[in-house]
């Protein structure tokens, strides 16, 4: 009896000891070379790597060129290196723009475009008359924080007027802070049933119309959106002998239909069209194989200024060090090192996401004309923000394989401290995967003060601890690619992950590539 359960004792031993050492490798990651990677992505010379622009263009074909100098082969039904796609990259004011509060009187209310209004770049055209409109706090409607400016309220058909940010005010870390765009807003609105979205400011120190910034998005939000003076707010509660809630007390929704104002929206908007591509590259398996794990990045950033950037001027260079230069420059490491392993017994596709930061538009592009086939992938490994790594490594996705918490527990070495989720779903490129059915990991080392801001640069990069990240995640991928079964696909509810997503807010993942009028849904979560 004791014999045999030494021998089952030492069986898995040896079983363990043989695991740690295929996971184990001797090629490391290089901190040097995230150094010089990040250094020049996130340098003045690409100015703020926005799609579709020229210093865009400039970081895809350094992508390209390091690629080539890795080793990495060229899709043979790409025809190169470049993945390209259109996009909607800059919206002007068109002619008639206009709005009309009709409050039963001899004369009515006329609002003047760019003083007293100003339409979302992403809003839908329309010629809207009589509309009703009520008012739905800080149009807020989410499970995780518990919150619905939309209780009491019948929306539909009508217009809507919500406060900007949320209950904690601008603050960033509020847990409510995801759902401060007005775009995710409208997503709001949309499901809701309404017909526009007038977003006005909370209080009356920073009652400033925001500025119509170029290269926002591709194709409208299917709602009207317009942001609107506050001081016509009042007249609306005026009307009805109210005052406007004071945001600070707005703890709690609290939705009002306006009983004597009709509204005429009237909008026009120029969109001009640009080209941005996805870089991909292949690493081919080292026997014959069918099957493909794909590791991607987005390389763009904000430019000088776009929608999404938390500056309050607009013209300063939108580094992106973190975001996302280090997850660009952690898809290089991860070729070169993957490259050095003398097995890989499955292929590796490279891909460098283009204008993931106007709604995930490389990914969801290659997600629908894929060059190779999505059946014969197997899993996304997703790299966004892996450069600030202080505390704790975010792992998304952890619930989308059977296989994943073990695989990741033991490729764990160096004891990293995770915060691990379950859900696919998240704001970045890997949903565009998941929504495809395919098993996903997402690293991040979390959000900080520099998101969205010109002073995300490369000297606040923590090298050391990228490199200890995408050592970790590499451990992660020879383990995937070498072992003898491919991951199991598991459907995970909608939870808040480690960095929020748009598809938190409304239960849908929208498909902002559609150029047409509104987006397309691509999936609806579980239980949303």
């Amino acid at each position: 009896m004791a014999k045999r359960i030494l021998k089952t004792f030492l069986i898995s031993l040896i079983s363990i000891i043989i695991s740690l050492v295929l996971i184990a490798s001797d090629v490391v990651v290089s901190q040097d070379k995230l150094k010089n990677y990040v250094g020049y992505l996130a340098s003045d010379d690409l100015e703020g790597r926005l799609a579709g622009s020229s210093g865009g263009e400039k970081t895809e074909k350094y992508i390209e060129s390091q690629f080539k100098e890795i080793g990495l082969e060229p899709i043979k039904e790409l025809g190169g290196y470049f993945q390209s796609f259109s996009f909607t990259s800059n919206v002007s004011l068109g002619d008639g723009n206009e709005v009309i509060f009709d409050f039963g009187k001899e004369e009515k209310i006329k609002l003047v475009p760019e003083k007293d209004f100003i339409p979302a770049s992403f809003s839908e055209d329309c010629s809207l008359e009589n509309l009703d409109v009520v008012f739905a706090g800080f149009g807020i409607k989410s499970q995780n924080p518990q919150r619905n400016d939309y209780e009491g309220v019948d929306a539909k058909g009508k217009a809507v007027v919500v406060l900007r940010n949320g209950p904690d005010g601008d603050d960033p870390k509020s847990p409510f802070a995801p759902f401060y765009p007005s775009r995710y807003k409208a997503s709001v609105a949309r499901e809701m049933g309404a017909k526009a979205l007038i977003v006005v400011s909370e209080d009356d120190k920073k009652d400033e119309l925001p500025k119509m910034r170029t290269g926002a998005v591709a194709g409208s939000s299917s709602i009207v959106v317009i942001s609107m003076k506050r001081i016509f707010l009042k007249k609306l509660f005026e009307e009805d002998g109210k005052t406007v809630p004071d945001a600070k007390v707005l703890g709690k929704s609290a939705p009002y239909q306006f009983a004597k104002a009709k509204m005429s929206i009237k909008i026009n908007l120029k969109r001009e069209k640009s080209t941005a591509r996805n870089v991909v590259g292949l690493l081919k398996a080292t026997t014959e194989s069918d099957e493909y794990l794909v590791i991607g990045a987005h390389w763009d950033h904000l430019g000088r200024g776009i929608e999404g950037s938390l500056s309050e001027k607009w013209g300063e260079i939108h580094h992106g060090a973190d975001d996302n230069a280090s997850g660009t420059a952690g898809v290089l490491e991860l070729a070169r090192v993957l490259k050095e392993e003398k097995t890989r017994k499955r292929n590796v596709i490279f891909v460098s996401f283009g204008a993931e930061e106007l709604g995930g538009l490389g990914s969801v592009h290659y997600t629908k004309n894929p060059p190779i086939p999505l059946s014969k992938v197997i899993a996304m490994i997703n790299l966004d923000m892996i450069g600030r790594f202080k505390e704790k490594l975010i792992v998304d996705g952890s619930g989308t394989a059977k296989e994943w918490k073990d695989i990741v527990e033991k490729a764990n070495l160096d004891k990293i401290p995770l915060s691990m989720h379950e859900s696919g779903y998240g704001a970045s490129d890997h949903t565009s995967f998941y929504t495809q059915k395919i098993p996903v990991l997402f690293f991040f080392t979390g959000a900080h003060s520099d998101y969205h801001l010109p002073s995300d640069t490369a000297d606040k990069i923590n090298y050391e601890g990228e490199a200890k990240v995408l050592n970790f995640v590499e451990r992660i991928a020879m383990e995937i690619i070498n072992s003898d079964a491919k991951p199991t696909y598991l459907e995970t509810q909608g939870e808040k992950g480690g960095r929020a997503a748009f598809n938190v807010y409304v239960g849908t993942v929208p498909d902002f590539t559609e150029e047409g009028k509104g987006f397309r849904i691509l999936s609806v979560r579980p239980e949303s």
